[in-house]
């Protein structure tokens, strides 16, 4: 798998920060197997974790300069095969902190009426079964359109015109969920589709976006409404939060008189792999 993004200028400016959240998670579902970032001009590259638990990088370039290309490589396992089967353990109820995180109100995602009356009729379903209903319910009545939004659009806008695409389906289906009391959060990452003909296609070899809900049954599991299926070894997540606005795969500022340009490029594919007779 690489990430690549390239911001140009049209002149030297003096110095840019950038925060990048481009990975590596791991958790019981996908490892990571090798990890690379790359940053050319050479710049100061500061590792954290933020407040969701992502892996984040603080990138600063101090010298003068025209471009800064990021590339992150890198080989992950995935093992969710079905996601409809429950974990062998009873799932931890969710502490304080991650309730409010994901149940309430947030910057791209504040409440609406309209979302509490669409989403009140699958109230008493299971919390499970709820989701799925309501994924399927976001794929049916939004039109993928990708020239209506922006990464500053919120819930309220893509329901005045019903239209935008993985990013706005996503936010959707977080507010649908918790305006009936289900915890979710938004997932950026990817899907690795390569010949596989029942792997999801909408979002492959771009950065993509599904929402991850919490119920008692399931914990943490993935809702892709752009595709209107089950997150699972397809997918590959990079960061959580509450909406698009906590995990930009990248965000930064320059210090200079000049125009800037972006270009991203995103190539994702799978790896076969072998198993021995020792294992």
């Amino acid at each position: 798998m690489e990430h690549r993004t390239q911001l140009a200028y049209s002149a030297d400016i003096v110095e840019s920060v950038m925060d990048a959240r481009l990975g590596p998670r791991s958790d019981e579902h996908q490892r990571w197997i090798a990890f690379e970032l790359r940053v050319e001009p050479a710049a100061s590259v500061r590792r954290y974790n933020d407040g969701f638990g992502n892996a984040a990088y603080l990138i600063t370039v101090a010298r003068p300069h025209h471009e800064v290309d990021v590339v992150m490589r890198g080989q992950i396992e995935t093992t969710l095969t079905d996601p409809f089967q429950p974990p062998r353990a009873r799932p931890t109820a969710l502490g304080p902190g991650d309730t409010a995180d994901f149940l309430t109100p947030s910057p791209l995602v504040p409440s609406a009426l309209e979302l509490v009356t669409t989403a009140g009729p699958f109230r008493d379903q299971p919390a499970f079964d709820a989701v799925q209903s309501l994924m399927h319910l976001v794929h049916e009545r939004f039109e993928y359109r990708p020239d209506v939004t922006n990464v500053e659009t919120s819930v309220t806008e893509v329901l005045s015109h019903a239209s935008g695409v993985c990013q706005d389906f996503a936010h959707v289906l977080i507010g649908l969920c918790r305006a009936i009391g289900i915890p979710s959060r938004y997932v950026s990452g990817y899907i690795v589709a390569g010949a596989d003909p029942d792997a999801p296609k909408r979002g492959a070899d771009a950065s993509h976006a599904w929402v991850e809900a919490f119920t008692a049954t399931h914990g943490w599991r993935g809702f892709d409404p752009t595709n209107d299926l089950m997150a699972s070894e397809h997918h590959v997540k990079m960061a959580v939060g509450r909406d698009y606005h906590d995990v930009p795969p990248t965000r930064g500022t320059f210090r200079g008189v000049a125009e800037e340009t972006l270009a991203v490029a995103v190539t994702a594919r799978p790896v076969a792999t072998t198993s021995s007779s020792g294992r």
